[in-house]
């Protein structure tokens, strides 16, 4: 049974005054297990659809759409499939030992409906026999695993469970019943780097179409799980990751025509290296796993400078975090020159997860608000809009309006690439 949140104006459930609260119990016969079912069987032209209204009353909808037009009907969360996986770099556990995060932040998820939906990294050791049967059922390609490591000892000494070291013939399974993969490594020094990670990249590669690509991004730790046996990357031992991926990315354009393997933009912050451009990313399909983040703002930021309105004699601040700022810095002298505004940049600090996170996402309103205690007499102040989550609160709950609030001279903006916000100006 899948319950209903909230339904889209203008949508079939809106046109048939399905209310907030209604339980959908089954389509077309199939039970109703969660949101993933709600999204596979409604693709029916037909749809038969089974409900209990918030007051009891059972209705069912005989409803004729075109496949590709939902139903409007937007559930609740889904309970979230936990992890069952002791890695001692896991990022959960290097949050802050009090709750003084969001608590969703607290759930450790290892869950392949997430993966399928909205690209969650899985490590598919807690799926069940009824699980791969919905996997190979409902078609839910492609899948991001976290591979980590093909050889299974080091794989195990991860992720801390003995199912960890069946990765192989998990993939093996996977590809028998055609199901592709985005597989993902999560660097980890004299773990799974060097060698292993060779032959990592070597048996992925070997899988062909089954394994859509591979990134490769450096460990990140905090505070508080910088003491659990796993250190952070060496930049000579980023160095030569690079190289190992550079050299894969040469075999892949030649047999492939595309690069296939990605590092992440910290893997290059870490190593001392000038980020790539556009073209080391393809398609830039991962960008929302850190991977060529950095490459998709400054292309989008310079794709829109011809078209900025002119903001001669107002003062803009841009606030992003300690990694990001050297690059934003440039992207906002473009900005300047073609907006005629003075645009400066803020580099917030975190107070969180220490001085090893540094991205703009994982920062609080507290950290931005220090921040922009220096700006408070410019006109604009912009921020990454991944700070914010879909209630507009930052991760210690502190709101935007209560930012904005202690800030009442200074109009203050959540962005995703500088330009769209300037343009909507």
């Amino acid at each position: 049974m899948v319950r209903v949140a909230r339904v889209r104006l203008d949508s079939i459930g809106a046109d048939l005054e399905i209310p907030p609260g209604a339980a959908l119990i089954s389509i077309n016969g199939k039970e109703l297990r969660d949101s993933l079912d709600l999204l596979f069987f409604e693709a029916d032209a037909e749809v038969h659809l089974e409900t209990r209204l918030p007051s009891g009353e059972s209705v069912v909808y005989e409803i004729e759409k075109h496949p590709d037009e939902t139903l409007g009907l937007i559930p609740e969360p889904d309970k979230v499939r936990r992890c069952t996986n002791a890695c001692p770099f896991c990022f959960v556990k290097g949050n802050p030992k009090a709750s003084r995060l969001r608590q969703p932040l607290y759930v450790k998820d290892d869950d392949y409906r997430l993966s399928f939906m909205f690209g969650h990294y899985v490590t598919l050791t807690n799926l069940r026999e009824d699980d791969w049967e919905r996997i190979f059922e409902q078609r839910l390609s492609p899948l991001y695993v976290s591979v980590h490591a093909t050889d299974p000892a080091a794989r195990l000494r991860m992720l801390i469970n003995p199912k960890a070291a069946l990765i192989g013939q998990h993939l093996d399974r996977l590809q028998a019943g055609s199901i592709q993969v985005h597989a993902q490594v999560v660097l980890c020094p004299e773990i799974n780097d060097g060698p292993i990670l060779e032959e990592t990249i070597a048996d992925l590669y070997a899988r062909e179409q089954q394994v859509l690509s591979l990134s490769v991004v450096p460990v990140g730790l905090t505070d508080f799980n910088s003491d659990r046996g796993v250190r952070a990357l060496s930049p000579e031992e980023c160095a030569a990751a690079l190289e190992s991926i550079d050299s894969i990315r040469e075999r892949a354009l030649a047999e492939r025509g595309r690069a296939w393997c990605y590092a992440a933009d910290e893997m290059f912050l870490q190593a001392g290296r000038e980020l790539p451009g556009p073209a080391y990313f393809d398609d830039h399909e991962l960008v929302a796993n850190g991977v060529g983040a950095v490459s998709a703002l400054s292309s989008a930021v310079r794709s829109d400078l011809a078209d900025l309105p002119s903001l001669h004699g107002k003062k803009v601040v841009l606030a992003t975090g300690t990694s990001m700022e050297p690059y934003l810095s440039q992207l906002a002298e473009e900005v300047a020159a073609s907006s005629g505004a003075l645009v400066a940049t803020v580099a917030a600090h975190n107070s969180l997860y220490g001085p090893m996170v540094t991205t703009a996402g994982l920062l609080s309103g507290a950290d931005y608000a220090r921040a922009l205690d220096s700006y408070r007499d410019f006109d604009l102040a912009l921020f990454s809009a991944t700070a914010l989550n879909d209630q507009d609160l930052f991760l210690d709950d502190v709101s935007l309006s209560e930012l904005r609030r202690d800030f009442p001279q200074l109009r203050i903006h959540p962005s995703e690439y500088v330009t769209d916000t300037l343009l909507a100006l």
